[in-house]
């Protein structure tokens, strides 16, 4: 089990080197939706929040808009790379410290795979994004 941490705004960039490879093998599923530099900036300005999984050292990296609806507060993973969710343990550290920061909910969106893995901890696919450009 590894130890899941908010990284406070103020230390993102100094954090950066170290999350940066999780990040960007994630991003590689985005079809340039946001690119690396992109998610740094908003981390870095505070529109999104970073978390991390730490053992001796980071082993996890996840970045996390959080989306006032009508009915809930939901924390949408934008990029999630390494080991911060891989067991059910981790996953509860991970979703205290969201609901700690006001979710009631955790949301994201992912290939076929992705969605399998998460399903084993309770998440249930809602819909299918497609889009095409005019």
């Amino acid at each position: 089990m590894s130890t899941i941490q908010a990284v406070p705004t103020a230390y993102v960039h100094q954090s950066w080197p170290l999350v940066e490879p999780f990040l960007k093998d994630a991003l590689e599923w985005s079809n340039g939706d946001i690119t690396l530099d992109q998610l740094r900036a908003d981390l870095g300005q505070g529109r999104c929040a970073l978390y991390w999984a730490r053992d001796d050292a980071v082993v996890g990296a996840a970045a996390v808009a959080f989306q006032n609806n009508r009915n809930k507060r939901v924390a949408f993973v934008l990029a999630m790379g390494g080991r911060l969710i891989a067991d059910q343990e981790n996953f509860a550290q991970f979703a205290a410290l969201l609901k700690q920061a006001g979710a009631t909910h955790i949301g994201g969106a992912g290939r076929p795979s992705t969605v399998r893995l998460w399903s084993r901890f309770g998440f249930k696919e809602k819909s299918v994004l497609f889009e095409r450009s005019i």
